[in-house]
């Protein structure tokens, strides 16, 4: 039980009071940053494992708690950021800062189309909504690049 709940809470960083989400979306900036010199199939595979592996802790969590989508889980959040800087191999400060506070308003506020993920069962619906963000997050991210903003 131990181990799960470390491993959701990313370290016990979900039982931080304040903010848990917005430190649990640390850890996928680290994850990003260790492996973005790989090329893309091999960051491509590493996240999958990752969102597999999140969906599995993310359900057993929920499951010892016995709530649907516990705040201590932010091992979704992790993926969200990892998601939401994905394949951004030159991304410099400036553009992992601006991703990370997108990411998290994204997160907070969930426009449309997010609560459409939230409506998934169990595992797949606490890392889901997550997905969504940081997918939605990479985009606009590309499209400041597009337009020279960074």
């Amino acid at each position: 039980k131990r181990f799960i709940r470390l491993l959701g809470s990313c370290c016990y960083l979900g039982y931080i009071k304040k903010y848990p989400g917005t430190f649990g979306s640390l850890p996928g900036i680290v994850f990003f940053l260790m492996t973005r010199d790989y090329n893309i199939w091999l960051q491509g595979i590493i996240l999958a494992v990752f969102l597999v592996f999140a969906i599995i802790v993310s359900q057993a969590m929920e499951d010892l708690d016995e709530t649907k989508d516990p705040v201590e889980i932010v091992i979704d959040e992790t993926a969200g950021m990892w998601i939401a800087l994905f394949g951004l191999w030159d991304a410099n400060l400036t553009m992992i800062i601006s991703a990370f506070l997108l990411f998290r308003v994204l997160d907070v506020l969930k426009p449309f189309p997010i609560p459409i993920f939230q409506t998934f069962k169990g595992g797949k619906g606490i890392v889901a909504d997550d997905v969504a963000v940081g997918m939605i997050t990479n985009l606009i991210i590309r499209l400041l690049l597009l337009k020279g903003v960074f």
